[in-house]
């Protein structure tokens, strides 16, 4: 094999190996964004069909009163 073929694939075997190493590295910063982002789920208490099944059992309870 000529010498610069031997540098060629060297040079490429570098390449490769950053690559791999830049990858990995890459995919652990976004990880560790994902991990520190806060996701934060707000429940809406005043939801519609919340507030209609809570007066129809006012309106259940008060015509039984009666």
């Amino acid at each position: 094999m000529k010498t610069s073929n031997k540098l060629l694939l060297g040079l490429f075997a570098v390449v490769v190996i950053c690559v791999f190493i830049a990858n990995f590295i890459i995919k652990k910063e976004f990880d560790n964004k994902l991990k520190k982002s806060d996701i934060k789920i707000e429940s809406n208490t005043n939801d519609s069909t919340l507030t209609i099944q809570s007066d129809s059992i006012a309106m259940d309870s008060a015509i039984q009163n009666q």
